[in-house]
């Protein structure tokens, strides 16, 4: 439902930038038939500016700011953290940054605009942040300035990477198609069984599926209920309630194409609010759509040292949107508390007959 009457993107833009538009900018841009990177960037010359970098270069200055909030998301999740970048590694277009609260993975092929953005809302004040945009405007991760970041490094950052076109707009690529997987009837199942049996490590789970060219749910569908099974949609409130309860350690997996952000550690505050789940601690915040969950799945994958036990949500498309499982150190067994809880989850044969009956 549109909530906003704007004619243009620069229009859209200067009332959103002063906090007097309704939604948020990925909905305004949507209503205008834009991605959230061309709104973004009707405001280049105003309060924004175009940045022009090797990325890997910026990213492995961000250290400078001090403390900052960084935000990934995707269509069904949002996923925020507070702390202070470092531990940078760039390999080509591949980069990781593991800082404690701050821990990424990062695919920068997929990184096309980056912008510094100023924002003045009347309940959030003054806000300052980069922003960053896969090739076709999708946005794949920001950092924001907190009360406790480095302005004037900010600044000098800004200087460093300015572009010298600071002309509004953007050149947007369409989005890339979806890969191409074989057909289940074509997927030599019990060579795909027999492997995944095989793995040693958890990191050799994608290569698995690449190797048989079938995608995640798929995977998931036809290896059978040894290693994966089907679960009750309501099956993440659970999950979060008991965690919550029990003062467990997990991790919070949510992707994008260009970027992975991850939490561990134990949480705390869950609130439910019409269709959103959300996580409301101090330095972790995690804003879910119950609504969009198509399918949860638990999902065992064997390692040198048992199993790891994963939560994955898919949405109505199977893509896959959020992963959760159990804090594990390199070389560690998986905790017993974490696989005792994630077991312990409703399966949706059960839900399914509940609802039968």
């Amino acid at each position: 439902m549109t909530q906003n009457n704007f004619k243009t993107a620069d229009e859209a833009w200067s009332a959103f930038s002063a906090g007097e538009a309704k939604g948020y900018a990925v909905d305004i841009a949507a209503e205008l038939g834009l991605t959230e990177g061309e709104l973004v960037a009707a405001g280049i010359g105003q309060n924004v500016t175009r940045l022009d970098a090797d990325w890997g270069d910026l990213i492995s200055r961000l250290e400078e700011l001090g403390e900052v909030k960084i935000l990934t998301r995707n269509v069904n999740v949002v996923h925020e953290k507070t702390g202070t970048f470092g531990a940078v590694s760039i390999n080509g277009e591949m980069g990781l940054v593991l800082n404690g609260d701050i821990d990424l993975r990062l695919f920068l092929g997929r990184w096309g605009h980056g912008f510094a953005v100023e924002t003045h809302n009347p309940r959030a004040g003054r806000r300052r942040s980069f922003q960053f945009f896969d090739h076709d405007g999708t946005a794949i991760h920001k950092v924001f300035l907190t009360g406790h970041s480095n302005e004037a490094a900010y600044d000098i950052l800004i200087a460093d990477f300015k572009a010298e076109n600071q002309t509004p707009g953007i050149e947007t690529l369409p989005p890339l198609p979806k890969p191409v997987t074989r057909k289940d009837g074509d997927v030599d199942v019990e060579n795909l069984r027999a492997h995944w049996r095989r793995m040693t490590d958890v990191h050799q789970f994608h290569g698995l599926l690449k190797d048989f060219n079938v995608d995640r749910q798929q995977g998931l569908r036809l290896v059978g209920e040894e290693f994966a099974e089907r679960l009750s949609n309501d099956a993440l409130k659970a999950l979060l309630e008991t965690a919550a309860k029990s003062d467990l350690s997990i991790m919070v997996f949510v992707g994008n194409s260009g970027a992975i952000q991850i939490h561990t550690g134990p949480i705390n505050t869950i609130r439910e609010m019409g269709d959103w789940i959300n996580i409301m601690d101090p330095s972790f915040t995690l804003h879910l759509r119950m609504d969009l969950i198509a399918q949860a799945w638990i999902v065992r994958k064997p390692i040198r040292e048992g199993q790891v036990t994963t939560v994955e949500l898919y949405d109505a498309e199977l893509n896959n949107f959020v992963i959760f499982c159990g804090e594990r150190k390199p070389k560690d067994p998986e905790n017993p508390d974490w696989q005792k809880l994630a077991e312990g989850l409703p399966r949706y044969s059960s839900a399914a007959a509940k609802v039968a009956e």
